[in-house]
């Protein structure tokens, strides 16, 4: 039986797990602490590991760890595929591709997602990283390393830290049961 807390308010339930919660919670703060010692290593070489949608795949990682786009490979080669197409997309058409209409940004999104399609790697923060590279003047100038930084990088430091938190949490779920 799962410890937990529950509270009513009308019809609405809010039920939770406090061991799975401080788990998840904790392992995705002490995740982006070492994730922004990474960045701040990485700074002195211009490069970055730092970037909003890793935000969004610490929720997958630590809130949602079973689902499909949370997978390790969903989450690695979902990164590495999607901005190698974004990135090829940037690099045939340029900025200018019907801009009034978004036009390049538009198709880098929809290059990601046919590579994760294609490589079953479905990881939608990946999506949302191929937008940085059409957005953001700092990222445009990382050139190639775009593919291995932020994203990827800083993916590949979460599955760590999430690995880690797993492996934790099961340890500790095995000495209470005994």
């Amino acid at each position: 039986k799962k410890r937990g807390s529950s509270s009513t308010m009308g019809d609405f339930k809010i039920v939770f797990d406090v061991p799975d919660l401080i788990f998840s919670v904790g392992g995705s703060i002490v995740s982006f602490m070492i994730l922004a010692w990474a960045h701040s290593q990485l700074a002195a070489h211009n490069i970055t590991a730092m970037c909003p949608p890793l935000g969004a795949v610490a929720v997958l990682l630590f809130a949602a760890p079973a689902a499909v786009p949370s997978k390790p490979y969903n989450t690695a080669f979902g990164f590495l595929i999607g901005s190698a197409a974004a990135f090829a997309i940037y690099t045939a058409v340029g900025e200018g591709f019907l801009k009034e209409f978004g036009g390049t940004r538009a198709l880098m999104v929809g290059a990601a997602i046919a590579g994760m399609k294609i490589t079953n790697s479905v990881h939608p923060p990946a999506g949302a990283y191929a937008v940085l590279l059409a957005d953001v003047p700092a990222i445009k100038a990382l050139g190639w390393k775009y593919i291995l930084f932020p994203g990827l990088s800083g993916a590949l430091i979460l599955l760590v830290c999430q690995f880690l938190v797993m492996q934790l949490k099961g340890a500790v779920s095995k000495q209470k049961k005994a």
